[in-house]
């Protein structure tokens, strides 16, 4: 199995996923997502080597960093990573910043909690023990559970370092929800009249989600209509 592959396999184990169910969200066959864990397509005996594409359908199913996925897949370099040297005990004295007074089984669930990955207590006492070191997406998803970035877990931290961390992290999360608001609500003033003010009343919510799972489907406008006709007409006779 190559390191993207068990990449793959820990986020979605990490999510309770199976392999069919996260297949689904994805909207791509379970067998070629079993083929991407594995690393290697069994027909050619080669690397599976998935696109960016692929990559980003991935990554948004499972609500991951895109550009820890390129990294990861050999798309981007990362030469300041590579500079950097995991030391098991600031590693460990970082855990304890962040665990406070939790135990490692409290700690786990608030990580499942508060993120939606699941990080057993079994692997964050391997971990502290330095049986195994933390694999990249662990690291990830650390670092969305503290709000600190990846660099936090190289270098010893203090409660200040963490305040300020946290402080910066935090910033830049709003800086960049604010630039996709904004994206959003131009998008949303270019709409005519009428549909704006359909999509801002909340009794229409259900028709909205019935639209959104007809697009998910696949399901054309045009027939979505058709059957919408169809079943007014109806309506009407029955009267």
């Amino acid at each position: 199995m190559s390191n993207l592959g068990k990449l793959f396999k820990e986020i979605r184990l990490s999510k309770k996923w199976s392999i069919r169910q996260a297949a689904k969200k994805m909207g791509i066959s379970y067998s070629y997502l079993s083929i991407l864990e594995r690393g290697v397509d069994p027909r050619t005996g080669k690397d599976s080597n998935p696109k960016p594409e692929t990559l980003k359908i991935i990554s948004k199913a499972y609500n991951y960093p895109y550009e820890e996925l390129m990294k990861a897949a050999g798309y981007l370099s990362d030469d300041i990573q590579l500079q950097k040297k995991f030391d098991h005990d600031i590693f460990v004295k970082n855990i304890s910043l962040i665990m406070g007074n939790m135990t490692i089984e409290e700690f786990s669930d608030d990580i499942y909690q508060k993120t939606g990955y699941q990080i057993k207590p079994s692997q964050i006492k391997s971990y502290i023990d330095g049986d195994i070191e933390p694999f990249p997406g662990t690291i990830n998803i650390l670092s969305k559970y503290a709000h600190v970035t990846p660099d936090f877990w190289y270098v010893l931290n203090t409660e200040e370092s963490l305040q300020k961390e946290r402080a910066k992290y935090n910033e830049t999360f709003l800086k960049a929800t604010s630039q996709s608001f904004d994206k959003e609500f131009a998008a949303f003033c270019k709409l005519q009249d009428d549909i704006k003010n359909f999509l801002s009343s909340e009794e229409n919510i259900p028709y909205i989600k019935v639209a959104m799972e007809a697009r998910k489907k696949n399901i054309s406008p045009n027939t979505l209509k058709l059957l919408i006709d169809t079943i007014a007409n109806e309506l009407k006779k029955a009267k």
